[in-house]
């Protein structure tokens, strides 16, 4: 009979092709069956080996049958397993001959996640085979190749190992397919060839000429968003606008300045074949920042002198943008409270109502700061201004020796829009008339509020019986001046820190404010009238504030705007409001006398930037002899 291969043979539990010469390993033996001590021996070797899942450091030979024992060709040939064990019970197994030499197959273990099959070489469970059984040989075999757990041979490729907890796994990846090729190097060898090269290298140049110019007046554009949100006015937002632009190569622009909006028309030339476009950005709040102010003002001084690039300009801006406020709330509130305490005695309180006003101020200003997250302005300053009203009504009625008018003068003045109030005069003088319109709409609804909390609070007071102000039989307290000079410089300083101003510029508007209230106390020696010494002094502030401005690198308004807040006529307009609500019999004086407050800020406004032009020249020298230096001038 022809033997049979593994797939020709029928399925049969009991028997299996035997193989030609050599050893087959035995797999799982369901029983383990008796075998002579030197076997004995050489099994309990092999099962002290270490596992495969123990380590790979020793693989040892496998158990291996003795060629002798092997199975017939035909599973006809084996008898049944319970028929042998019947008819030979007690036969003896005969001696078995001593096996030749023979190579050793490898034993492959299967994984511990799959099923082990059983050997068809084991006997049947429960009958141990007999030695008769075992020393049959079945010749002309074949040995099949053993099947190996994992599947089929690994595909070939470039083997690279995986992290994580396959690490051991190997990964095979094929090479990228082929990339498409340019359809211009199609036209290599035509004679279209080089012009194409030189069209579309000249079209990429100026797609990169667009790009660059696109992102500049997105950096110019975010440049002076941050500008207007720190206070700055629009002239000089306008001026570093221009600088940014022109310093990175941008030089077909158009800047326009229309209240809250900063437009940008870029017209490039049409020859280039660019479209042109416009940018505008919309500045929907205000957070005055004297100290982040001064830091963009530097940022555009070292781009006009060719210092920086735009990319660490970029990133200097958003730094900037980002950088916390330098002092923290509570010490911003404290300072407004020391202003008002240094601010009463000036205008000739007492001691006793500067220390009243300066209590109710930290309480309105504290309030003032929440109500702002969710009120509209116009409302939060009704609100503090009614309130520090109200207190010092309170404080006149229990018989406390104050000023009551003296005291609602200087509680108001943390109050007053004055940053905002001369930005907007300095934008309608620098030919900015829309923007200083809605600025002046804006500030007209502050006055408005305070004016509507101080008449509220007087209102009440009236209808509550209270007893009614004599404002002329009000005995104002007089001081000297050198003791007025330091409640002027620790009221700048104050002032100064609610503006969020650093410490040089600090430092810088209380010696301009010094040098303001002298010329203030010789202009009032020399016998001008209430509503033109205030405007004389505000000049010396602007023509003095721009020169030193300009000397510790900021913008003049962070020095003007804390050195004129002396100047305000906070009494002047509690007076006209008082006047105008309550006594009916002088109701056209109060009218008048609050248009006279008014005009009098106005002219505060145009002497600051009446002086600030006048210093301009004097200015531009400076700048000069600075980026010419000392050698130059020798030469």
């Amino acid at each position: 009979m022809d033997p049979q291969t593994p797939r020709d043979r029928p399925q049969a539990p009991a028997a299996e092709p035997a193989p030609q010469a050599g050893p087959i390993p035995v797999l799982r033996p369901a029983v383990v069956p008796s075998v002579p001590p030197e076997a004995a021996e050489e099994t309990a070797d092999v099962a002290a080996s270490p596992t495969r899942d123990e380590g790979p450091e020793e693989v040892l030979p496998p158990v291996l049958a003795p060629a002798t024992a092997a199975l017939p060709a035909t599973p006809g040939d084996v008898p049944p397993a319970d028929a042998r064990s019947d008819e030979h019970p007690d036969a003896d197994p005969p001696p078995a001959e001593a096996p030749g030499p023979a190579a050793d197959a490898p034993l492959t273990a299967p994984p511990l996640s799959e099923a082990v099959p059983t050997s068809v070489l084991a006997p049947v469970e429960g009958v141990a085979p007999t030695a008769e059984q075992a020393a049959e040989t079945v010749p002309d075999l074949v040995v099949p190749e053993p099947v190996l757990p994992h599947g089929p041979e690994e595909p070939r490729g470039r083997r690279r190992r995986r992290q994580g907890r396959d690490h051991h796994r190997a990964v095979f990846e094929e090479t990228l397919p082929t990339q498409a090729l340019v359809m211009v190097d199609r036209l290599q060898a035509s004679p279209y060839g080089r012009r194409m090269r030189s069209t579309l290298s000249r079209r990429r140049e100026q797609d990169e000429q667009a790009l660059e110019a696109r992102t500049t007046l997105d950096f110019a554009l975010k440049l002076g968003e941050t500008m207007f949100g720190f206070g700055a006015t629009s002239l000089d937002v306008e001026t570093s606008i221009i600088v940014v632009t022109q310093a990175y190569g941008v030089h077909e622009t158009e800047v326009d300045l229309t209240n809250q909006a900063i437009s940008l028309n870029y017209a490039p030339d049409s020859s280039r074949g660019e479209v042109p476009y416009t940018l505008q950005r919309v500045v929907r709040s205000y957070s005055t920042n004297y100290e982040g102010l001064v830091a963009v003002h530097r940022l555009v001084e070292e781009i006009s002198d060719g210092m920086v690039e735009r990319a660490e300009a970029q990133r200097r801006l958003v730094e900037i943008r980002h950088r916390p406020k330098p002092y923290p709330p509570a010490l911003e509130i404290l300072m407004a409270g020391v202003f008002v305490a240094c601010f009463v005695p000036f205008i000739g309180g007492t001691w006793q109502g500067a220390l009243l006003g300066m209590a109710s101020t930290w309480f309105v200003f504290w309030l003032h700061t929440r109500t702002m997250a969710f009120l509209p302005e116009i409302y939060s300053v009704m609100i503090g201004s009614s309130l520090a009203t109200a207190v010092a009504f309170g404080a006149y009625v229990l018989e406390v020796p104050i000023n009551p008018a003296l005291m609602v003068a200087g509680g108001i003045m943390m109050l007053l829009p004055t940053s905002r109030f001369v930005t907007a005069v300095l934008d309608a003088i620098n030919g900015f008339p829309v923007t200083a319109a809605g600025r002046f709409i804006s500030t007209m609804l502050v006055f408005v509020g305070i004016m509507a909390g101080i008449m509220v609070s007087v209102a009440a007071a009236d209808l509550a019986g209270f007893p009614r102000l004599d404002l002329a039989a009000q005995v104002s307290a007089d001081y000297p001046a050198p003791l007025l000079l330091v409640l002027v410089l620790v009221a700048t300083a104050a002032d100064a820190v609610v503006e969020r101003s650093g410490w040089r510029t600090l430092l810088a508007s209380c010696a301009v404010t010094g040098a303001a209230f002298c010329a203030h106390t010789l202009i009032a020696g020399l016998g001008v009238g209430p509503t033109l010494l205030p405007a004389s002094a505000a000049a010396v502030v602007g023509f003095l504030g721009r020169i030193v401005a300009l000397r510790v690198g900021a913008p003049p308004i962070v020095v003007l705007v804390p050195s004129i807040l002396f100047l305000l006529p906070g009494f002047a307009i509690f007076r006209g409001l008082y006047e105008f609500t309550v006594e009916t019999t002088s109701t056209v004086a109060g009218v008048a006398g609050i248009v006279s407050a008014l005009v009098v800020v106005v002219g505060i406004g145009a002497g600051a930037v009446f002086g600030d032009t006048l210093a301009r020249p004097v200015t531009a020298r400076l700048v000069e002899h600075r980026s010419i230096g000392p050698e130059g001038r020798q030469r």
